[in-house]
């Protein structure tokens, strides 16, 4: 149907449809408040002042974890489905290391607008994060960041400084049992292996040049050592001998690469295996960075955790809850991960 608009001498003419300013906070709170208010549970009198308070305390926390951009995603009935669901848990339990878990997970939920692997998974995250306990996500979040997270240093003292900061709070009075592991499995988080992994043989693989006591020029062979002159440093345990200036042998090609030593880049490569120390020596060193640290490298050795792998689920849970823990000390997005 065609409109029409008349108005008078100096008036200016708007077409109410196409005005959009979008959601406001204040928008985004009614929006969030009627979502529970509309579908709350039935309680006794009592409890549901309780839960109708829990609900409130966690929406407001939510509303001031969201950035402008995002509010509009509460118009989505997917995501309003997500949010009555992480109320209504936080309502029921009042636990507050998981309602901000849970608001970890709806931040980047609502910035998740396509229907893909990372919105599918944080929606099965928000359904799983009020079945597990604390040491739960502990387990969870040690798994992450031993087994799928290389820690951005290049150096004894920096590789220490981020275990104590990163890694041990995550399991500051870790307990665990086979028991715990096997609900893990039930509840979709991790799959157990047949094989086994050490942590003295995950470090070994991803900080090898960090694990290293070096070489001496002599075992350099003689047609290598022009070529293999540009990434030569002095070893960072013991600066009388060398080693190749990389973290890991992936970090080695990228910078044989860059000098165009491809030809010989084998044969240089194989240089990092030259003076390397055992796993378990990497572990002696690991378990005294930290007392967390030293029952962490307990508990994963007498338990199945030695052969655990994370799911695309346990991998979202240990991430938000590695952000809740650390906050802006870890900062690396999701989708590094669930993509």
């Amino acid at each position: 149907m065609k409109q029409t608009q008349r108005s008078g001498d100096n008036s200016t003419n708007y077409q109410a449809e196409v005005i959009n300013t979008g959601i406001s906070y204040r928008d985004a709170k009614d929006i969030a408040t009627d979502v529970y208010r509309e579908n709350i549970p039935k309680f006794t009198e009592i409890a549901r002042e309780a839960a109708l308070d829990r609900a409130m305390e966690f929406t407001d926390k939510l509303l001031g974890s969201i950035p402008q951009e995002s509010l509009e995603a509460l118009k989505d009935p997917d995501v309003q489905r997500a949010l009555f669901f992480a109320q209504q848990e936080f309502a029921c339990s009042g636990e507050e290391d998981l309602g901000d878990v849970l608001i970890t997970l709806l931040v980047d939920r609502l910035a998740s607008p396509q229907r893909d692997i990372r919105r599918l998974a944080l929606n099965e995250a928000l359904k799983t994060a009020p079945k597990l306990a604390a040491n739960h996500f502990s387990a969870l979040s040690a798994l992450f960041l031993l087994t799928r997270t290389r820690l951005a240093v290049n150096s004894v003292a920096g590789l220490h400084e981020k275990l104590r900061s990163v890694l041990a709070p995550v399991v500051y009075d870790f307990k665990l049992s086979d028991a715990d592991l096997a609900y893990l499995q039930y509840t979709g988080c991790l799959s157990i292996q047949i094989t086994e992994n050490s942590i003295g043989g995950i470090f070994l693989s991803t900080y090898q040049g960090i694990f290293t006591r070096g070489f001496t020029l002599e075992q350099v062979p003689d047609h290598l050592r022009e070529g293999a002159a540009p990434i030569l440093i002095p070893c960072i345990r013991d600066p009388s001998k060398l080693q190749l200036d990389a973290v890991s042998k992936e970090a080695v090609k990228d910078r044989l690469e860059s000098h165009g030593l491809g030809e010989l880049g084998a044969e240089i490569s194989n240089l990092m295996d030259v003076g390397i120390m055992s796993a378990e020596e990497i572990e002696e060193e690991f378990s005294a960075v930290h007392p967390a640290l030293r029952e962490l490298s307990r508990i994963y050795h007498s338990t199945p955790m030695k052969s655990c792998q994370l799911t695309t689920v346990g991998t979202t849970l240990a991430h938000s809850n590695i952000r809740r823990v650390i906050g802006d000390a870890f900062d690396a997005g999701l989708e590094i991960w669930v993509n």
